[in-house]
Formats: C-alpha cells, structure tokens, sequence
C-alpha cells in the first residue's frame, strides 16, 4: 500500500479551529502502521455513501483526480476537515447537557495506492493527539504516540471504480455515536441494527445450542443469560468485546477446556460466516421472541424466563436432598406470588 498524499488536521470543537499540521517523509511511518492497524482491525461495519456529491466523497473523489494538483488537495482536505469541526461543535452542544464531551484528537487522511490491485482508497481516521514533555527543554507539546496508535474512529473508502455512483466504506467506531458515520460522513447501514441483532443473537444460540446444550445444561444456561444480558444493557456492540467480557474469563463447569475454545473460535468466526457487522446498536426488542425459554418442573408446573436474569446463580439454583429428592428455589420479589406458596 502507497501513500499518495497525507495530511494531518487538528480538530478544536472548543475553540473552533482547525490546526494545520506539516507531514514530513519522517511520517509516513506512523501513517502506514496506522493503516496497517486498521486493514487489520476485524471490528468495522460496512456502510456505502448515499451519493456521490455528498460533502466527504464528493471531496475525496476530487483528490483522486487531481492527484498531482496540490492546490485541489489541500483545498479538499481542509473541506472534510472544516465539516468534521463544524458536526463535532453540533455533536458537543447536543451531549454537553449529558456532562459527555466528544473526544478531541486530529483527523488523519491518506490517497492510498495498491500496486498489486491496481486499485485506491482513501483513509479518514481521528486519533489520539495527547500532551506530553519534551525531555529536551521540559516545554509541554501534543503530538502522536509512536507506540500506542488509539484511534477512535476510522472508515477507508474503497475507490476500485471511481466512477461508481455509490462507494463501499468500512467504518469503525468506539463509541455508538452516529455523528462519524451520519452527521459527518453521510453513509448509510447495509445492514441495519434490528437485522444486526437479530442475526447476531440467532447465530449465537445455535451455536450454543449445537456445542454447548448437549454437553452442559449449566454451562449453557449461564453463558446465555450473559449474551442475553449484555445485548439488552448495551448502547454499542462490539462483538469482540462482547465475546470477551461474556465468555473471555468464564469458567465452564462441565465442559473440558478444549471443547470450549473450540467453541469460543467458532464464535469468533459468526459475523463473516452469517453476514452481520462486528459493530452495531443493538435493538433489544428485536430478539424478546428469541430470549424466552420454558422449563419444565413438575407435572402442571414450568417456569417460563422472558428476559435475562440479574445475578442468575443466586436467583434460581437446582439442590438435592439428602433422600434424594429434587428442587428449584427461586428467589422472588413479588409479594403476591409469595404469599401463595408461603
């Protein structure tokens, strides 16, 4: 991958103002090993444009053809700078009330090159911009972390036919704030969220339906209560992560170690082998259809679950006598239901 142009823009939604910051060949470094990290970031969502003239693509398609005019380039590139201020500053005024403050950081963008395709794309991502100390004179400066490459948000617009009237763009997003991918870049879901959710919760049960419910009861009846769980408390999906805090440090009762990393990369593997996005808003209504289970308990008894379950361990356990005989409690918090049984 080539870079063609670069540049590197601050964006200061307080005061306003764009900064314009000098890329020299020294930095092209830090530019491919942010590509590089973003080629291979699996964690995106694919959108396209809504038009060919709106303000971003509109302004990328320019640079693509004016590749050797730098008046075309910085003029386009200050453009998409100048409206990612401007829908920041909008953004700000709408959470600011919230006591939530949109990152600040610079907007990095790139014209790259595929001298094997033969094909270009363009790179927008807004990363981490932090103070720090020279340890020359000890002044206070901003710059980039060589190391650590924090980007909160990125998309790469893919050019492989630039006289298309829509684009295919890959979009990540850390938060699930649509002011990236709505209000600055203009781009549409091709999978929206309530198909996202759906998708993703029905690949997630079968898939514990097939390795997980034969082999243990237990297991699977905790592990999905966390998926279930997590998709109803969260505002943002990141399905990684997702994986990560449900499963990620669980410790399976009756499953043996291998037979659940197998299940754990099968996981891993669900969005590219049954078609949802890694990142999405999930609609927890979606799947109410999906959530509910019936058990049955003794004859003319079953207990019916409708949603996820608080503390599950402590709030319905299976126990066994010392003759043998078998129970259910449940703990409940319903005074009527109470003062039946009691």
């Amino acid at each position: 991958m080539r870079i063609i142009n670069k540049s590197i823009r601050v964006i200061d939604y307080t005061t306003k103002k764009i900064l314009k910051r000098s890329t020299p060949e020294s930095f092209n470094e830090y530019v491919v090993e942010l590509i590089s990290h973003i080629n291979n970031n699996i964690n995106v969502r694919t959108y396209k444009t809504r038009s060919k003239t709106t303000q971003v693509i509109g302004s990328v398609l320019n640079i693509l053809n004016s590749k050797e005019n730098e008046d075309v380039i910085f003029d386009m590139t200050d453009s998409i700078a100048d409206r990612l201020l401007r829908t920041e500053i909008s953004a700000q005024e709408r959470v600011g009330r919230m006591n939530i403050n949109v990152k600040k950081g610079s907007l990095i963008q790139a014209l790259l090159y595929d001298d094997n395709m033969d094909t270009y794309s363009y790179l927008l991502a807004k990363v981490e911009h932090s103070d720090f100390i020279d340890d020359y004179d000890f002044s206070f400066k901003t710059g980039f972390s060589k190391d650590k490459k924090t980007i909160w948000k990125s998309c790469l617009y893919d050019l492989c036919n630039p006289d298309a009237d829509v684009f295919d763009v890959k979009v990540y997003s850390d938060t699930k704030a649509k002011f990236w991918s709505d209000g600055f870049l203009e781009l549409d879901e091709i999978i929206d969220d309530e198909a996202n959710t759906v998708k993703a919760f029905k690949a997630i049960d079968e898939t514990l339906n097939r390795n997980i419910k034969n082999v243990s009861r237990e297991d699977y009846t905790y592990i999905r209560n966390g998926f279930i769980a997590y998709i109803r408390n969260h505002d943002h999906i990141d399905y990684s992560t997702m994986i990560s805090e449900v499963i990620g440090s669980y410790q399976p009762a009756e499953i043996s170690q291998e037979k659940f990393n197998d299940f754990k990369n099968k996981l891993s593997q669900l969005p590219q082998n049954k078609g949802f996005d890694y990142q999405f808003t999930p609609i927890p209504s979606a799947i109410n259809a999906r959530i509910k289970q019936t058990y049955k308990v003794y004859n003319g008894i079953e207990i019916k679950i409708t949603s996820e379950i608080p503390d599950i361990k402590n709030t319905i356990r299976a126990y066994q006598e010392n003759n043998g005989t078998r129970y259910i409690r449940i703990k409940t918090n319903n005074e009527e239901t109470y003062e039946s049984f009691k």
